[in-house]
């Protein structure tokens, strides 16, 4: 296992498909959290009072919050195992990067957004 480990830091990553993976799951991370999981949540509950009182539950407050990294987190995961499994280490050090680095940020998205809306990018 530590030999995994040790190839893996040892490698050299392809910037370009860092970047490229880096880019890719922010965006799915940043349209999950602010388009799909609330177009859902409309879609399946409609709008009124009995949405807020669903929203309010706290698996749906979790889901809300959450969703949107759990599902970039397994993505990752998922496509580092593939890798791993192929032997391609290169890759799977992209995609390892990308989690350590998409973890921390999320933390920080509402800041982030809120600076998105003001500089009127988003």
């Amino acid at each position: 296992m530590t030999d995994i480990f040790e190839t893996i830091l040892k490698a050299k990553t392809e910037i370009w498909h860092f970047l490229l993976v880096f880019i890719i799951s922010a965006l799915v991370c940043f349209f999950s959290y602010t388009l799909i999981i609330p177009l859902i949540y409309w879609g399946a509950y409609g709008k009124g009072a009995e949405l807020a009182r669903i929203e309010a539950l706290p698996i749906n407050v979790f889901i809300d919050e959450w969703g949107a990294l759990i599902f970039i987190v397994l993505i990752l995961i998922i496509l580092t195992g593939i890798n791993l499994k192929i032997h391609k280490i290169k890759r799977t050090k992209s995609f390892i990067l990308t989690l350590l680095i998409i973890i921390p940020v999320y933390f920080f998205r509402n800041p982030i957004i809120d600076l998105l809306i003001e500089l009127e990018i988003y």
